[in-house]
């Protein structure tokens, strides 16, 4: 009796074993997908053929203005002194420029500042030295020619940074932009015709350079005869050229005729 209940108990285990191998089989032989979520689209959903093709473009114009800075520095004993003169030559300076036909609205009164000055043997005051800056927009040759000869004619006046500039510079970037994504549109047309494929614009982006001048300061303290033999020179055009640079890369889906 003990023997049959034993081999009973052996065929239930088997029998069990035996079913659970049969409903798990159907389970462990499905495929399995790993990976990242781009991964899996990309099996799942495979994306057509595709080419990315690259334009360029560069435009080149003449700098049409420049800000000038000039240093104006007066000394006197006294610190009210030292700032009337300073403001008063300021002025003149002004009307100096506005008669050699510079824009009013184009002159500004910059930076000011006062230091004391002490004795060589004492630490007393006994002087005040008053700085300001007079920033020039301007337009030609000829009135930087004149920011150049004021420099030359007044001891306190120093010319210093000139920075060039491009009045039209965003309309010049946007047709540079323009003009690299014809050129990609442009060679794609070129490659469907040679190849027989038929491309379709799915994707671009386009890059643009910010424009560098070739001459982007003068030096401090040049001389006005300097400045009229550097603009007689016929090598030399007014302010120089600035270049604009833009790419823009489109990509296509590739298929066949």
């Amino acid at each position: 009796m003990l023997n049959i209940l034993g081999s009973n108990k052996h065929t239930l285990v088997f029998a069990s074993m035996m079913t659970l191998a049969v409903f798990s089989a159907p389970v462990a032989a499905q495929a399995q997908l790993s990976g990242t979520q781009e991964q899996l689209r990309e099996i799942l959903f495979p994306r057509p053929e595709q080419v990315s093709i690259e334009g360029s473009a560069e435009l080149n114009a003449a700098m049409d203005s420049a800000v000038a800075v000039l240093q104006v520095t007066t000394q006197d004993r006294s610190l009210e002194q030292a700032m009337i003169d300073n403001q008063a030559l300021r002025q003149q300076l002004s009307q100096e420029f506005i008669a050699a036909g510079i824009d009013p609205d184009t002159i500004y009164n910059a930076k000011f500042s006062s230091t004391p000055q002490s004795g060589f043997f004492s630490s007393k005051t006994n002087s005040y030295e008053v700085g300001a800056r007079l920033q020039v927009k301007i337009q030609s040759e000829t009135h930087l020619q004149r920011l150049a000869a004021a420099a030359d004619e007044h001891e306190e006046v120093e010319l210093g940074r000139i920075s060039f500039e491009h009045s039209e510079r965003q309309d010049y970037e946007q047709r540079a932009r323009t003009l690299a994504l014809e050129d990609a549109m442009a060679k794609s047309r070129m490659y469907a015709q040679a190849l027989g494929l038929t491309l379709t614009p799915v994707n671009f982006f386009s890059n643009s350079y910010s424009p560098r001048a070739q001459r982007q300061d003068m030096m401090l303290q040049r001389s006005a005869a300097a400045m009229s033999e550097m603009s007689a020179a016929p090598a030399l055009s007014n302010f120089d050229s600035v270049d604009y640079r833009a790419s823009a890369t489109v990509t296509f889906a590739v298929s066949r005729e």
